[in-house]
């Protein structure tokens, strides 16, 4: 536990000749989804969302990003950015802002300040999934991290801000030399401190990968162990080749647990094809799970998507039409089988159960 005095810590003066720019860009849904389940023992009420976001009846949201930036006259430049949550499902709903994030940053060195990634994640590459390397991601918490580059290596050191208090030190960096690839993270146990959302690990974690090609291979190895509340470490590698329009992947997790002597190694397998206007994947691991998706881009903006997922218990058909200046139109079908499972990440697009119709606009 760090105390930290936050007052007067920088003033930032805009001065000179350059002008501040400022930009806003939004989005706006309006859909209607036809689901009529019970989940959890609660029905479903049209027009808000339940328990695992799956809407129902019709939806509608808008809002506004909006990032401000000044280049200052000692080379650095500050800019801030934020979301604005217009509205969602009910026009009674109060304006929110969201994703608040203040930086300070030059060619080679960058101070963040608020919704902002920690720094072991922000360079950690896994090899596959790894039991052992849950770095915390930003969920709500507010982070301050500061980033550095320095002959080809890129770092940084990042904390919580938790009021007057630096929580959970994390670090991180990567770098490539010649055609080897290393990542490494840490963070320490921040226990009782537990963050904000459910992806903040107090645990300490510490992990390190390395990552090369040869002969058309990439091929990646990662160490990662996990203290605190657990303990627990990953061996793991990770290899995919293409084969003409055809790309093969396979990874192996060699699991240690120390608390739970039933936690088994974990493997994958897969294949992935992209060719012309088709693509489609196949996976399938240790635990019997697996699923086949593809697409089709028929033309004229418009795509086809298909899949079957959760081991064939789940399945999607879908289309998506591209209007023109940012709109699209979506049509979706998907039947979970249990509607008690029912959620609205199904598929790698995460359609909703039920049938779906929702137009979204850029601007």
């Amino acid at each position: 536990m760090k105390r930290i005095l936050l007052a007067s810590a920088s003033v930032i003066a805009f001065a000179g000749a350059a002008a501040a720019e400022i930009t806003f860009s939004g989005e706006a849904t309006l859909g209607y989804n036809d689901t009529d389940n019970v989940i959890d023992g609660d029905p479903l009420t049209p027009g808000i969302q339940d328990s695992v976001d799956d809407a129902v009846g019709f939806y509608w949201d808008a809002s506004i990003d909006v990032t401000m930036t000044q280049a200052l006259d000692n080379g650095l430049t500050a800019a801030a950015s934020f979301g604005l949550n217009v509205v969602e499902d009910s026009l009674g709903d109060d304006v929110a802002s969201s994703d608040y994030v203040l930086s300070l940053t030059s060619d080679t060195a960058g101070l963040y300040f608020g919704n902002t990634e920690f720094a072991a994640i922000t360079h950690w590459t896994s090899a596959g999934d790894m039991e052992s390397d849950g770095f915390s991601e930003e969920d709500g918490e507010t982070v301050l991290r500061g980033d550095i580059t320095y002959n080809g290596v890129n770092a940084s050191v990042s904390y919580a801000v938790d009021g007057e208090d630096l929580q959970q030190l994390s670090l991180g960096a990567d770098a490539t030399f010649g055609t080897i690839a290393v990542a490494f993270g840490y963070q320490e146990d921040s226990s009782p401190y537990t963050g904000v959302g459910g992806d903040f690990n107090s645990n300490d974690v510490m992990g390190i990968s390395v990552g090369t090609s040869f002969a058309g291979a990439d091929v990646r190895l990662a160490y990662a162990q996990e203290g605190g509340s657990e303990d627990r470490s990953t061996i793991a590698v990770k290899v995919s080749y293409p084969l003409g329009p055809v790309t093969v992947g396979a990874s192996y997790a060699m699991e240690d647990d120390a608390l739970d002597a039933t936690v088994e190694d974990f493997w994958e397998i897969s294949a992935d094809y992209a060719s012309g206007p088709i693509a489609a994947n196949v996976n399938y691991d240790s635990n019997e799970d697996w699923e086949l998706t593809g697409s089709y881009d028929v033309g004229n903006g418009i795509t086809a998507y298909a899949g079957l997922v959760d081991a064939g218990d789940d399945m999607y058909v879908a289309g998506s039409v591209a209007l023109g200046e940012g709109a699209t139109l979506l049509v979706s079908y998907v039947d979970t089988g249990d509607t008690s499972n029912a959620d609205d990440e199904i598929g790698p697009n995460d359609y909703q159960e039920g049938a779906t119709v929702e137009l979204g606009f850029s601007f």
